[in-house]
């Protein structure tokens, strides 16, 4: 089974949404060569919200705009990666971000490429690492599921969309070691 075919498997194919909700969507961007390896940022500590954070390209849904769509045009804003190098697979389960009363929408989509331009004023790293490290770092604390990406601590709601993927996988696969076999 090819890794595109592995993904697909666990998400969902069509992505429902509310219209009149407060909604942003982020991509969880694969990158595909030998290991699937999974793209996050790490945002500005100067941003007025979750500054210094370790998230996923994206950000709030403009009027007219599909989640999917203001996924693709937050991936280029914030790391430079155009709709049309995105091949989407699929989605994860939209997840509640309580305290500011946003709905995030999780668009997954493979990048062929690590020519990343970085946005300066939102974004201050970006990192690249294998998804198969991400998932196996999974811990759970008090406040929830947590990861290691490129050495950072991802919690909140990123961990919650990785932790979606990582049940799916489970759920579908039997383990992450049975994801990961060629």
């Amino acid at each position: 089974m090819r890794w595109q075919e592995k993904f697909v498997a666990v998400l969902d194919s069509t992505l429902e949404y509310i219209r009149n909700e407060r909604i942003a969507a982020v991509l969880v961007p694969i990158v595909l060569s030998d290991e699937p390896e999974i793209v996050m940022i790490k945002r500005k500590k100067t941003l007025s919200r979750s500054a210094g954070h370790i998230a996923f390209p994206g950000g709030m849904r403009d009027e007219d705009e599909t989640p999917l769509e203001t996924a693709l045009r937050e991936a280029e804003e914030e790391i430079g990666v155009r709709a049309e190098d995105v091949e989407v697979l699929g989605f994860l389960t939209p997840k509640e971000v309580v305290e500011h009363r946003i709905k995030i929408h999780p668009v997954v989509g493979v990048i062929f490429s690590k020519d990343f331009v970085r946005n300066d004023y939102e974004v201050e790293r970006i990192l690249v690492d294998r998804l198969e490290f991400v998932l196996k770092s999974r811990r759970i604390a008090d406040w929830g599921p947590n990861f290691e990406c490129a050495g950072e601590l991802v919690w909140g709601a990123s961990s919650r969309i990785i932790d979606d993927l990582y049940m799916r996988i489970l759920d579908r696969f039997g383990s992450i070691d049975s994801f990961f076999q060629r």
